[in-house]
């Protein structure tokens, strides 16, 4: 199967500024970071059911260290989730399967990487200010209530 080139849709994305977006988590993956400690990263998109800019992009490799001096970053983002305090999770895996796809603000920074480009980084999360909008997460009736 093959496709046309249609130069039109071949314009460059809005570069992610430093700021405030409503997201949703939609990727992660289980790593070791350099220093040896266990590392959970994330992929967020800013979401299109909200208007925003940069509506769809992705801001990636976002960097969860589990060690001491990071474990903040898990206990906002789980706040901004709606976690309930408390809430105990039998592995990184499971807080990340329940992370994904929750309604989301985080603020962004741009960081400047070793290729010299600048990237959006995550500095902080935030409850979402437009909650769960999304078509996906609409219950769709049982069978047995569908008169057709």
């Amino acid at each position: 199967m093959g496709f046309k080139i249609d130069h039109s849709q071949g314009d460059g994305f809005e570069q992610i500024k430093p700021g405030e977006y409503e997201v949703k988590p939609i990727n992660y993956t289980l790593d070791k970071a350099k220093t040896g400690s266990n590392m959970v990263i994330v992929d967020y998109e800013i979401r299109s059911d909200v208007d925003q800019p940069c509506q769809g992009q992705k801001i990636m490799y976002d960097n969860f260290v589990v060690s001491d001096n990071s474990m903040w970053r898990f206990h906002q983002a789980s706040k901004a989730a709606g976690f309930p305090d408390g809430k105990e999770f039998e592995s990184f895996r499971d807080w990340c399967e329940e992370f994904m796809n929750k309604p989301i603000r985080i603020l962004t920074v741009l960081e400047k990487q070793t290729n010299g480009r600048e990237y959006a980084k995550v500095k902080s999360f935030l409850p979402s200010n437009a909650g769960n909008t999304s078509v996906e997460d609409v219950k769709t009736p049982s069978d047995d209530k569908v008169p057709f």
